[in-house]
């Protein structure tokens, strides 16, 4: 037969018959002639298909291997055999038979199709649509069946088989990709159609290598996945009967669901590089002759090695878990176990050589470390809650927490996404709103191991393909590859893997090299130390976190334990004195005059703020934050305006000579009415504006919050115009009466109401409201905001002293309270308006009489 012929036969033959042909034939190789077989083709099989490994090596942590440890007994029966365990001489088939004879007849003549890239295709497609997993994908254990050791043991069989074909199929397809690399390093001195043949051929053959890659590594990750609660039955379980048995089985779900997660995003990332490999750019040094260039995406297999290389369940959870569910430790240690084996030996990295030179694509994030955004401090407190006091991930995760988690991640996301360093806050409630936040600060607290991101696969390629849609594109979320929910934790992973080195490091294990040999036998030699560990925080990290916690977190409710009752007699203080001085104004017929009302009004929407604020809000928890936020503003606001009638009307009064008193009642309510008319208008025109611009989408919420802020600026600073002008005919009238030389024995003002004046202005200003926002800008001072928000419930009390406690409300106040008390009391004010009536009225009599004489 011809060489051609042989190949070709032999070739149809094995995709007839797939690999278990090929294991046939690698018994007869390993029984009767020997390895590497005694021929040229036999020797071309060994090398290409039958040699594997001798030995697989698995790095656990030292104490992990501890009595009773059966961590390292589990694994190693995923570990292929050296050769079956069927006897010599088996009974041989017609196609085996006609196998051995055709591999037997190549020789070196043959084409290369064999062991080159044919037959590892046919390997790897052949255990890829085997049908060995498939009816195990989605077995669920219970005790009954676990109990069952011939159910079991029949199951496991099947499983543990289906993942040692895996092996094997990984190991003959890395073998014949390593070839075809060592064949392209032999290309040079090819011209340059020539050269971009080979490149192709190359690259093409590099590419379907990570794509069965990640298909075979797919097949192991779904077989692990089934075979890991009976297998750690079998070497690290609880063989009690009863309800410890299900509590047992509940957990080990539990940490397979975190191996199978963790390896899920790492099958992604094989995935995904193999659709860069077409990408690759290889060319010819021409500085150096015979010399390679590679250029490369930014997305390339470089990104695979921020796969950590122990998770180190163990580290992390091990202990966190141990009181509440003994065997925890054995159970994580097991999944450490696994995933070493994987990533060392189930794994093969088959990176482009050959080339002098790597060249990649220019894609330089710049430096983050200072970056900071403004985002929700709910969902930094829920981050902040989960590193001081984390959970065991086996713990039963009640569904309102889960819901928080990802409203948190959606929310996160969405204020990185308006990227805001900062969003003006116009009342205290608004400071618990909003955290000033460090952006690598906030990617490690979102992406910790304890954080809300356990359940989202670690892919780096994905994570850095969203980090470069989020920075090279903040107007196209469409490029992302994540959905709403998990992109903040996709785009912190890139982030603080790329850009903040600073804010965590690998921590250097001592682990123990457990070697496993294809015989069955395994040991225990060296001791490492050497190798990197999981992420832990810097020193520098955990007190950014820690000042954050204390400066802004553990103040967001405002409510410090040592100084809770004297923050309550405050407010009730606040409410009491606001509540006398509205009834002093109501009381009085002399204060209800146009600028007395306007002072009303300004009172008693500062009542309705302090309940929305301070007791609906703050104690019976109604309405939501944000809604509470928009509340509290806009009363904010409309205070201000108030306080722009009343400090008009004072300046029209003086500057038209004209008491508050001179206007009749009626016209009195109709000048009112109109200033009431125009308050609302302007005022509803603001609010209409933010709750539309906040209600809409969460991304205009700065541009709700400078509206408000805007108003209320521009409000205050109408109130200094007016009254600076006050001040201003204060002064021009003094220095006119010096310059007439005008000089009397009483005092144009004394220094007691030039103070009481001051204060009043400042008061009518509203300049203390903006002082206080300003201290509300302000971050990493809490307990100073604090302290300032206490100081402002003593503006009550302020309002009553300085417009109720003087020289003209306080008698009028007295004499009316002493004649409640003793109605025979007239005082000497209160004589000349009866003396006035019955001369009138007497008047009046007179006039009557006269007119009757005349008719």
């Amino acid at each position: 037969m011809q060489a051609a012929g042989v190949a070709a036969s032999l070739l149809a033959l094995l995709a007839a018959n797939g690999t278990s042909l090929l294991d046939c034939v690698c018994d007869y190789i390993f029984h009767v002639t020997g390895p590497p077989g005694s021929n040229y083709g036999e020797k071309k099989l060994w090398w290409t298909y039958c040699q594997y490994p001798r030995s697989y090596d698995v790095y656990v942590t030292c104490d992990a291997l501890a009595p009773p440890s059966g961590a390292v007994s589990a694994v190693a029966r995923l570990i292929p055999a050296s050769s079956s365990t069927s006897r010599w001489p088996p009974a041989w088939g017609v196609a085996c038979g006609g196998a051995v004879e055709a591999v037997r007849d190549l020789a070196r003549g043959t084409p290369d199709e064999l062991h080159s890239w044919d037959l590892c295709s046919l390997i790897a497609k052949d255990c890829i649509h085997s049908s060995c997993v498939r009816g195990w994908t989605n077995k669920e254990w219970d005790a009954e069946i676990l109990a069952m050791d011939r159910l079991r043991h029949s199951i496991l069989a099947q499983l543990l088989k289906a993942a040692r074909r895996i092996t094997r199929a990984i190991t003959a397809r890395f073998q014949c990709a390593l070839r075809n690399t060592l064949s392209f390093i032999q290309s040079s001195g090819l011209n340059g159609t020539e050269l971009q043949a080979k490149v192709a051929l190359y690259l093409e053959h590099l590419s379907s290598y990570w794509r069965d890659s990640a298909q075979l590594l797919s097949l192991s990750v779904d077989d692990v996945s089934q075979l890991l609660v009976p297998l750690a039955f079998e070497h690290v379980g609880n063989h009690s009967n009863g309800e410890r048995l299900h509590v047992w089985i509940k957990d080990m779900e539990r940490v397979r669901d975190m191996l199978h997660t963790k390896l899920k995003g790492w099958v992604r990332d094989v995935r995904s590089l193999s659709e860069q490999i077409p990408y690759y750019k290889v060319e010819e040094d021409k500085k150096k002759p015979g010399k390679y260039i590679l250029r490369r995406p930014v997305l390339n297999e470089d990104l695979l090695s921020f796969h950590q290389e122990h998770p180190s369940f163990r580290g992390s959870f091990g202990a966190l878990c141990e009181e509440r569910h003994p065997g925890a430790s054995q159970m994580f240690t097991l999944a450490d176990a696994l995933h070493s084996l994987y990533h060392y030996n189930l794994f093969y990295e088959i990176h482009p050589v050959g080339v002098d030179r790597f060249i990649d694509e220019e894609w330089q994030l710049e430096d983050k470390s200072n970056a900071i955004l403004s985002v929700d401090t709910y969902c930094m407190q829920l981050l902040a809650n989960a590193l001081d006091h984390p959970t065991c991930p086996l713990e039963d995760i009640p569904p309102e927490t889960i819901r928080q988690r990802e409203q948190c991640r959606i929310q996160l996301w969405e204020d990185m996404v308006q990227r805001s360093p900062h969003i003006p806050i116009t009342s205290y409630l608004a400071y618990t709103q909003r955290a000033n936040v460090n952006l690598c600060l906030l990617a490690w607290m979102t992406v910790n191991s304890f954080s809300i991101c356990q359940d989202v696969p670690f892919s780096m390629m994905q994570s850095v393909h969203d980090a470069r849609c989020y920075f090279d594109s903040p107007d196209d979320q469409l490029c992302l590859e994540s959905n709403a929910t998990d992109a903040i934790c996709s785009v912190s992973r890139a982030i603080l893997l790329v850009k903040c080195r600073d804010f965590s490091f690998y921590n250097r294990l001592e682990v123990c090299s457990v070697h496993l040999y294809t015989n069955g036998s395994n040991s225990t030699t060296d001791k490492l130390s050497g190798l990197d560990g999981y992420a832990k925080a810097t020193e520098g990290t955990l007190n950014y976190k820690d000042s954050l916690s204390s400066a802004t977190l553990k103040y967001k409710d405002f409510k410090i334990d040592s100084l809770k009752p004297l923050e309550i007699s405050f407010i009730a203080v606040n409410i009491i004195f606001r509540f006398l001085t509205a009834g002093v104004y109501i009381y009085l017929p002399q204060l209800r005059n146009l600028p007395g009302i306007i002072f009303l009004s300004f009172q008693i929407t500062g009542i309705i703020q302090i309940l929305c604020s301070e007791v609906l809000y703050r104690i019976a928890g109604v309405p939501d934050l944000s809604t509470a936020v928009l509340v509290d503003s806009a009363l904010t606001l409309l205070s201000c305006i108030w306080l722009n009638s009343f400090c008009y009307q004072m300046y029209a009064s003086v500057r038209h000579l004209r008491l508050p008193n001179d206007p009749l009642p009626a016209e009195t309510r109709k000048v009112f009415r109109h200033q009431v008319l125009y308050a609302l208008i302007a005022w509803s025109t603001l609010c209409a504006a933010t709750i539309a611009l906040e209600k809409t989408s969460r991304y205009h919420l700065i541009h709700s919050r400078i509206i408000f802020l805007v108003g209320i600026a521009l409000s205050i600073g109408f109130n200094l115009i007016c009254l600076g002008l006050l001040g201003y005919m204060y002064l021009r009238t003094k220095i006119s009466l010096n310059d007439l030389q005008i000089y009397s024995n009483d005092e144009f003002a004394s220094k007691r109401q030039l103070l009481y004046e001051s204060v009043k202005a400042t008061i009518l200003s509203g300049i203390c409201i903006l002082i206080r926002i300003g201290f509300h800008q302000a971050q990493g001072i809490a307990q100073i905001v604090y302290y300032v928000h206490i100081a402002t419930m003593v503006q009550g009390p302020l309002l009553f002293v300085f417009f109720i406690c003087n020289e003209a409300a306080l008698p009028l106040l007295k004499n009316r309270l002493l004649a409640c008390w003793n109605p025979h009391i007239i005082s000497l004010e209160q004589e000349l308006c009866p003396t006035a009536e019955r001369n009138l009225a007497r008047r009046e009599n007179k006039q009557s009489v006269t007119a009757e004489s005349s008719l």
